[in-house]
């Protein structure tokens, strides 16, 4: 992962870690991206790229933290480093909000962040000139997915 990611670790407190710990886990954690909210994510990626040319992306699925997130950063620069994240903290999903240099700060919901940012953007109505699946893809196939280390 590049040292320019703005990828932020939200670690538990120790009573939320306990909570979590002692809840029966699904398979799929309230914390993964939803189908649809990998599509606003798409989107979202694509509108950014679109906006500051060179903009990348990077995934983190952490099962141990519960948490994913995605961000993107820009190596040229004229592009805000940023971060959103979906966190689950005792049974609860919650999506979190960060610019560099800032810690996470919790919004309502994704929306608040990828539609704000696209309207701003203002691309064109065809999504065919902007809309950029395969770069998504390659971000999303390219996840880091940590989970919990195991000593022995």
């Amino acid at each position: 992962m590049s040292d320019t990611a703005n990828v932020i670790a939200f670690p538990l407190s120790a009573r939320a870690r306990r909570t979590a710990d002692a809840k029966p886990r699904s398979p799929r954690g309230e914390y993964e991206f939803t189908e649809a909210e990998l599509a606003a994510l798409c989107r979202w990626f694509s509108a950014m790229k679109y906006a500051f040319p060179g903009t990348e992306g990077v995934m983190i699925v952490s099962h141990q933290d519960r948490y994913s997130a995605v961000g993107l950063y820009n190596p040229r620069g004229g592009a805000p480093n940023c971060l959103i994240a979906k966190h689950e903290v005792g049974g609860s999903a919650r999506f979190f909000w960060s610019t560099e240099g800032d810690p996470p700060r919790p919004i309502g919901d994704l929306a608040e962040i990828t539609d704000a940012h696209i309207r701003a953007i203002h691309p064109p109505r065809n999504e065919k000139g902007w809309l950029d699946p395969i770069g998504w893809m390659g971000v999303y196939a390219a996840r880091m997915i940590a989970t919990a280390v195991q000593v022995v």
